[in-house]
């Protein structure tokens, strides 16, 4: 691991080790340890996400869990199909992938140049010391026996630590601070592979040590393009963010349209059935006063002449309908009322209704006057499209039927009433 770095311990649940700098999983010890070393990255835990073995058909590239996979097709469009090599034979090697120098050893160009930009020539000794410790191409693993400070495990051992343990000591905690591997020690006593001897791959263990300032130079580099990502992300992620406001904006104003609508409809209603109701009563106080009044002339013996009985009006049979198409029209002349439009859209509405009647009276039988096209432009310009037009056609008497106003079997004295109205 990289010195100073805490080592992840590990328990039967998990199933992988994640970077929480970095997100990236990995499989084993000495993959967590190259990570910490190229990277610097120090913050590990333990993960139920399994590794798995995905192939990019497209590029090659291996990706270990479902995440990692995730996040290449979002960043090569295109690269969204992958070959399933979990549990096959012949499965991606990663860790054959890091010995050969993979993506994760490699310093990209933008990188590079902020390097140089930014810290000159320890920048430049820094990126040399890196790719050549990446072009190295030995043994997988190797012991760390001979790689230790002697001196220290020296004084270690007298202590009475273990070999296996002292060498640990000294590997992960930079290997030049005796204080250092104390600690670690009695901190990691109780792992459960503290007594398992630590291999690390030979590219590792002659990698180029970078000095304090090239280390910085590096990781200055890394967090800017890191912060560089974030910002990009950011940027994206408020575009998303903006256009859902803006969906959701839309959608709020359509529904208070509806509902607009809705309340203007149900105001209407009321007020038709308010209407209805009042020459109900009307005319029921009416009869109630003329029966009043023939009960007063009975009683006082005046009686009703019979010329003036026999010239009293008989019902009026369409009175209802009247009432309702008078109720109809008042809505239309309402609605329209301060309309600047000369003519007036009801005037105009109301004369091109009286055509249609007039032509059914002339024609009652020429069924191109009795049916009306709702798709017609002029009637729906004049009519159809107008506030109240469609409930003034049907007070008439037309019933919608197959895209028509239909009026079936026209009578011919409620039409001369309704041309009258």
């Amino acid at each position: 691991l990289q010195p100073g770095a805490r080592k992840p311990t590990t328990t039967m649940s998990a199933m992988s080790i994640v970077c929480k700098d970095c997100n990236k999983q990995f499989k084993t010890a000495a993959e967590v340890q190259a990570h910490a070393e190229e990277t610097f990255h120090t913050n590990f835990e333990e993960s139920t996400e399994a590794i798995v073995q995905l192939v990019c058909t497209a590029c090659g590239k291996p990706c270990r869990t479902e995440t990692e996979r995730d996040m290449h097709t979002k960043r090569n469009p295109g690269h969204d199909k992958f070959e399933d090599r979990t549990g096959k034979d012949g499965g991606v090697d990663y860790d054959k992938k890091m010995e050969a120098g993979g993506d994760d050893m490699e310093l990209d160009e933008e990188t590079k140049a902020a390097i140089a930009k930014t810290h000159g020539a320890a920048g430049a000794k820094a990126i040399a010391k890196v790719e050549a410790g990446a072009a190295d191409d030995g043994p997988k693993d190797t012991p760390i026996s001979d790689k230790v400070n002697g001196d220290l495990m020296t004084q270690l051992k007298d202590m009475g630590f273990p070999d296996v343990r002292a060498e640990k000591a000294l590997w992960l905690t930079g290997n030049e601070d005796l204080e250092g591997a104390i600690n670690w020690l009695a901190e990691h006593g109780d792992d459960a592979d503290i007594d398992e001897p630590l291999l690390v791959s030979e590219k590792e263990a002659n990698k180029p040590k970078l000095t304090k300032e090239e280390q910085k130079a590096l990781l200055e580099a890394r967090l800017k393009k890191m912060r560089d990502q974030k910002a990009r992300a950011d940027k994206e992620l408020a575009k998303v963010q903006e256009l859902a406001r803006i969906q959701s904006s839309k959608e709020m104003h359509e529904a208070r349209k509806l509902q607009k609508e809705q309340e203007e409809k149900l105001r209407e209603e009321k007020a038709k059935r308010e209407k209805e109701q009042e020459a109900r009563d009307r005319a029921r106080i009416k009869a109630e006063l003329e029966k009043d009044k023939r009960e007063r002339m009975a009683r006082a013996g005046i009686k009703v002449p019979e010329e003036k009985a026999a010239a009293a009006k008989p019902a009026d049979p369409y009175k209802e309908k009247k009432l309702e198409l008078g109720s109809k029209l008042r809505d239309l002349i309402g609605f329209h009322r301060n309309d600047p439009t000369t003519p007036n859209p009801a005037t105009k509405a109301v004369e091109t209704a009286n055509k249609y009647v007039e032509n059914i009276m002339k024609s009652p039988t020429e069924e191109k006057f009795r049916a009306i096209n709702l798709e017609n432009a002029a009637f729906q310009r004049l009519v159809g499209g107008k506030k109240g037009g469609m409930e003034m056609m049907r007070a008439i008497g037309f019933v919608e039927a197959d895209s028509k106003l239909k009026m079936d079997e026209p009578d011919a004295k409620w039409l001369e009433g309704a041309s009258g109205e």
